[in-house]
């Protein structure tokens, strides 16, 4: 699929045809100024175009697409809008962004997404909200029922678009994208591009769409620094310690598995440490109630699987652990961008150990600068392939 690319660019959001109630708003958020991506996207997607953004995260991905579906509903009092995101904690945390931004605008906004009260949600939606957002295996559990819950839908946003087919959304987006009728606008956005990306863009975007990258798409933010240590799996826990005593402020700790996950977390619970723990295992009220302790500071460190690898956006998250190395390289990046967000400063540690060779050689275009630190004098990679080689060679010796 081919895009176009645009040349435009804005340094202000007064330079934009926003609403004065969307440009109050930004001010009592105090946002005063676009982010690269902002001021790319917005001025194409305002247009009416179909956009396909590729920016870091933690760049401020949710305002360049929230702005220009408020206004656009602003503009059109009948028009509705769509947005879906790959997880309830993500669509939750853009749920609460729109309705801060629209608090003074005429818009009903509905979020659905799982592990609430199903028939909530549906009185909620046989009333038409403006704006429904929602993630895709909830939004096809509604349109089951009610196959005309998206009549009047003009615009679609696609957030997280990378992790969607990742997560096994692809029949789920595919049923979305039949239940809509008439034009409409589509806006994707995205940490990274490839060829799962690239499917959904032809699902949905228009063949004219524009792509909008910023400078360093698919990059860390500057103010990130970073720090690798080398280390036996059984040094883990204990260097762990040691690394959280020496911070301050909130911590996330990354593990691979809920079963790391519940270790580590009770491991820190046992030695003092003000933190709890998070996984697709807990109920979504469980997982409510960690997410909002640790916005509110009741917890300073938060043992969590990938389930909160992207789109959660906590100001005093200075410092994030990869206890263990994620099963794909993008979720890396989008782990280390749950701090440095918006400009501010943050730290990222990453454990590795002998048997993380492959893994690590797919993260380290995400490591430059990085400092290294041999914790373990006699550390070295396993080298799997070779054995595997040993294994399958045969013994004897070959016919001639």
């Amino acid at each position: 699929m081919k895009f176009q690319t645009s040349t435009l660019h804005i340094g202000k959001f007064q330079d934009l045809a926003i609403a004065p109630v969307l440009m109050a708003a930004l001010e009592k958020m105090k946002i005063t100024k676009p982010t690269a991506i902002q001021s790319q996207a917005l001025p194409v997607s305002l247009q009416g175009s179909d956009v396909i953004a590729i920016a870091q995260t933690g760049s401020g991905k949710t305002l360049a697409y929230a702005l220009s579906l408020l206004t656009t509903l602003n503009k059109k009092p009948q028009s509705r809008a769509l947005v879906l995101a790959p997880s309830r904690e993500m669509a939750q945390q853009i749920y609460k962004v729109f309705l801060e931004l629209c608090a003074e605008m005429p818009v009903s906004v509905c979020l659905a997404i799982g592990g609430t009260t199903g028939s909530k949600q549906s009185n909620q939606l046989k009333k038409n909200p403006r704006l429904i957002i929602a993630t895709p295996g909830r939004m096809n559990d509604h349109l089951a029922t009610n196959k005309l819950l998206l009549q009047g839908v003009e615009i679609v946003v696609i957030d997280e678009a990378d992790r969607m087919l990742d997560m096994g959304f692809a029949p789920q987006l595919k049923s979305i994208q039949n239940t809509l009728r008439g034009p409409r606008q589509t806006l994707m956005f995205s940490a990274s591009f490839g060829h799962n990306v690239e499917a959904i863009a032809q699902l949905f975007l228009h063949p004219k769409a524009f792509m909008i990258r910023s400078e360093k798409a698919e990059a860390p933010v500057s103010s990130l620094s970073q720090k690798v240590l080398f280390l036996d799996r059984k040094m883990k826990l204990d260097r762990l310690l040691d690394e959280l005593n020496a911070t301050k402020n909130g911590v996330i700790v990354f593990t691979g598995s809920q079963d790391s996950c519940e270790e580590v977390g009770n491991y820190l619970k046992e030695y003092g440490f003000s933190t709890d723990l998070i996984h697709g295992g807990l109920t979504q009220g469980q997982r409510n109630r960690v997410v909002r302790e640790f916005r509110e500071g009741e917890i300073r460190i938060l043992v969590a699987t990938d389930l909160l690898a992207r789109g959660l956006d906590i100001p005093h998250v200075e410092h994030v652990v990869n206890f263990d190395l994620p099963f794909q390289a993008e979720d890396f990046l989008h782990r280390i961008g749950r701090t440095a967000r918006a400009g501010r400063r943050g730290t990222a540690i990453t454990f590795v150990t002998p048997s993380d060779t492959r893994m690590y050689h797919k993260i380290k275009p995400y490591l430059q600068g990085a400092k290294e630190e041999k914790v373990d004098p006699q550390f070295s990679f396993i080298d799997r392939s070779k054995k595997f080689e040993s294994k399958k060679r045969p013994s004897s010796k070959r016919k001639r």
